[in-house]
């Protein structure tokens, strides 16, 4: 035992008790300076707030009985069975119970302490809590749990972790369930849910016997109606819903007597821009088929005035358009604000778009999926093809046989119609063959077998050389291809190859050998505009560029009626058949590029009509044919056309535009909003809950957590619905994002926990180190405790000191008035 102060700076007071005793009071009363000075001791010692340190080896065993609505368990049972476990504890442990519902009173003769936690929905998590406090911190213990495992929420995590820390294990015993009529246990919606667009709400039904039918309604009546529903566990069913008007809106999902209400953040519909003027009218008609889920805004190069700002939508479309209308202006900034932005792009169109429309080299074409095919008649052109070939003394051995065979290889490039010359240069130069047609590969070939390392490097007179011979030679390339050992003498050589590039000859190098790089011929390569090439061994044999043939372009858009094939994944089609997708009038050939997701292509020809990826932080989807336009004539009568064009938008579009991310969790009465900033702003997020008609209830506050990270945190009563309303403090033009929380969204039903949501008996035992015991040995099961072998209690002196200051000062007056009338 230890005695230590928490306030010891009190204790300079003590030097004054001195003078309390020599300080002669006017009424000599005998012992009464004693008195004075022990009550002035004992206050300024409680003001120094002693605290005694001492040893506590007795247990602490928690029971924790689930008495619930769920459970099946008789208590009066259950209190007989933890009878004869309370009895057989080690002597001086103090039993306790945590009861979780039921009735206190039935428990109070057997356990030193009862707790209850109550409410409609009993919290698993709320009971552990609760057994932890009951064990003071430091001290041995252990926690019994008896309960069917239904928790009405997942908030036990935290308690596991302490169980853990504190080394206090956790047994465990299941208790059986009632048998349960239909419930509702969970209505759930897409993270984003818009109006005009389709939504797939997941309800998940749970109980034990017998069927329902389960009823989805909303503020306009009933969204949808299940047919019989046969129960033996759970059930999950899907309905569709489109939302009609942006705002909170209360679902409510009814099985039979019992129903579950949730409040849905439904978003403002989505910002589109159509760059489009082929088609007549494409912009009006193209809103009436998809709905109110996107608002479209028309505008073309024909109209006056500057494109609208990139910043205000969600997606562009471009619809037909030839990319010399657009302009380069506008595809550079398309480009930009989809790679750093996030904005989405359709492009889709049919004789004005992708290779008709000019898109093969583009701006654009880099962010598309596809590859805009333009068909070409290919022509060959003729080529005079100079090979320069080191044959010096530093080529000796498997060098000069290395630039043998990129000779040879170069030489196999050529068409009958090309012409060959070989100069070798070892200290003179010479031709090893002159200038001639390339089906002479017999004597080229000996020419290039005769060559033998010897002799010293001479380069400038060899490339000269080459360029007076292609002075009278009529090709359409001319090109001069330098293979050396790197080795080679200073010179003029810039004046020379400049001029050799202006007039038509290009330059190339190959490096033969070990060595990796040579910066001299590097710059031999760039001065002839020709390349560098490097071959350190015969595995690494380049393939030698000589010329580029030329082609006449032919038409990619292809009239008809072409099957097609649908692909991708069920997000992108929804509800949509798609064995139903009709075939299409007429499309623009194009190719997918590698990691394009293809999600119709015509069959047979196997090219992409619908293809999709992502390009930067955005998403690019092309439509190789016209959406309202003589392409799609024969989908103009199917009903699914206008959904799945919906989808298909509202997947492409930027639904990252807005500068924050937000999401809203509830912890009963504690409610999170966290604000996830994009990255490059600087902008502070700003959020307000209102009421159900909008008025702003009050302002939250964020606290910056992390780079780009924001939290803010309040409470609201577990039964209330909250509606937040968040965007960017700093930018008035950012739209609003609503937010939800249902009441108690976080906690379900007694009755309604879906069983693969309940408590993991087992793995809680586990992770804490404790048993799991069967019900029927209860009687026999004595908890192991766990924790320190003696725990250090405190203990504060302070009350104790103030009761003798007390009794003293009374005992003083007491003898005070006794002294005065015997003096009297």
């Amino acid at each position: 035992m230890s005695v230590t102060f928490l306030a010891p700076h009190w204790l300079w007071l003590l030097s004054a008790v001195p003078l309390l005793l020599l300080v002669r009071p006017r009424a000599r009363i005998p012992g009464h300076a004693l008195l004075r000075a022990i009550v002035f001791v004992a206050l300024v010692t409680a003001l120094a707030r002693p605290v005694v340190w001492t040893s506590d080896a007795s247990e602490r065993a928690v029971f924790v009985v689930d008495a619930s609505a769920s459970s099946a368990s008789d208590e009066r049972e259950l209190a007989s069975r933890l009878q004869s476990t309370v009895q057989g504890l080690p002597r001086g442990a103090r039993a306790s119970l945590v009861l979780v519902g039921g009735e206190p009173a039935r428990w109070s003769t057997l356990f030193d302490h009862v707790s209850q936690v109550a409410g409609p929905r009993s919290s698993l998590s709320a009971a552990l809590d609760a057994a932890l406090l009951e064990i003071p911190a430091g001290a041995r213990g252990s926690v019994t749990l008896l309960t069917d495992a239904r928790a009405t929420d997942r908030r036990f995590g935290d308690a596991l972790i302490a169980f853990e820390e504190r080394g206090i294990p956790l047994h465990v015993a299941a208790l059986p369930a009632r048998t349960r009529a239909a419930h509702v246990s969970e209505l759930r919606v897409p993270r984003l849910t818009r109006v005009g667009h389709s939504s797939s709400l997941e309800i998940t039904l749970v109980g034990d016997e017998g069927s329902t039918r389960v009823t989805l309604s909303g503020p306009e009546g009933e969204i949808g109606a299940s047919d019989a529903v046969f129960l033996d566990g759970r059930a999950t069913l899907h309905f569709d819903w489109e939302p009609r008007s942006a705002g909170f809106v209360a679902l409510e999902a009814r099985a039979g007597e019992h129903s579950l209400r949730r409040l849905i953040a439904v978003q403002e519909p989505l910002n589109v821009l159509y760059l489009g003027q082929r088609v007549q009218g494409g912009a009006a008609r193209l809103a009436d088929l998809v709905g109110p889920g996107l608002r479209l805004e028309g505008w073309a190069p024909s109209d006056s005035g500057q494109p609208p700002e990139l910043e205000r939508f969600d997606l562009v479309i471009v619809d037909d358009m030839p990319a010399e209308t657009l302009g380069a202006e506008l595809q550079r900034a398309l480009v930009a604000a989809i790679r750093d932005r996030g904005l989405g792009l359709l492009a889709s169109g049919g004789e004005a778009a992708f290779g008709p429309g000019g898109y093969h080299d583009s701006l654009l074409a880099e962010a598309l999926p596809v590859e805009a095919v333009q068909k070409e008649e290919k022509r060959d052109p003729s080529t005079t093809l100079v090979l320069i070939i080191d044959t010096s003394g530093s080529m000796v051995g498997e060098r000069i046989q290395l630039a043998k065979e990129v000779a040879r290889l170069a030489m196999s490039r050529l068409l009958p119609h090309d012409k060959v010359g070989i100069v070798e240069f070892y200290g003179a130069k010479r031709w090893a063959a002159p200038i001639q047609p390339a089906s002479n590969s017999i004597d080229l070939a000996r020419a290039i077998n005769r060559m033998d390392a010897g002799g010293g490097t001479v380069i400038l007179p060899a490339i000269e050389e080459a360029f007076y011979g292609l002075q009278n030679v009529q090709t359409r390339y001319k090109h001069v291809l330098v293979i050396t050992d790197g080795g080679v003498e200073s010179g003029a050589f810039e004046p020379l190859l400049r001029r050799m590039a202006d007039e038509g000859i290009n330059v190339s190098t190959v490096l033969t050998g070990p060595e990796a790089h040579s910066e001299f011929l590097v710059n031999i390569a760039n001065w002839g505009k020709g390349r560098f090439y490097s071959v350190p061994d015969r595995f690494n044999l380049p393939e030698v560029l000589l010329k580029q043939p030329t082609s006449s372009r032919l038409p990619s858009y292809k009239p008809g009626r072409f099957a097609l094939d649908a692909r991708g994944g069920s997000g992108w089609w929804g509800g949509v058949e798609r064995a139903q997708v009709p075939e299409v009038a007429g499309y623009v050939e194009t190719s997918a590029r590698p990691g394009a997701e293809v999600l119709l292509e015509v069959r047979g020809e196997r090219d992409p009509l619908l293809a999709t990826w992502r390009y930067g932080l955005g998403r690019v989807t092309t439509f190789a044919s016209e959406p309202v336009g003589p392409g799609t004539e024969p989908w103009r009568s199917w009903s699914g056309y206008g959904a799945l064009l919906a989808r298909v938008l509202s997947r492409t579009a930027d639904d990252g535009r807005a500068k924050f991310a937000f999401r809203i969790e509830r912890r009963g009465h504690e409610l999170e909003l966290l604000a996830l900033r994009r990255p490059g702003i600087d902008d502070q997020p700003a959020a307000r809950t209102v009421d159900a008609d909008g008025a702003t209830l009050r302002e939250l506050r964020f606290e910056h957590r992390a780079p780009n990270v924001f939290v803010a945190r309040w409470i609201a009563g577990a039964e209330r619905e909250v509606r937040v309303l968040a965007s960017s403090a700093d930018d008035p033009r950012e739209p609003l994002q609503r937010l939800a929380a249902s009441a108690r969204d976080d906690e379900v039903d007694e009755l309604a926990v879906d069983p693969r949501r309940v408590f993991d008996l087992a793995r809680a035992a586990a992770v804490t180190g404790g048993e799991l015991t069967p019900l029927e040995g209860l009687e026999r099961f004595q908890p192991r405790a766990g924790g320190p072998e003696r725990a250090d209690r405190l203990r504060e002196l302070a009350p104790w000191l103030c009761a003798v200051a007390l009794a003293v000062y009374l005992f003083d007056v007491f003898h005070r008035r006794r002294d005065r009338r015997r003096m009297a």
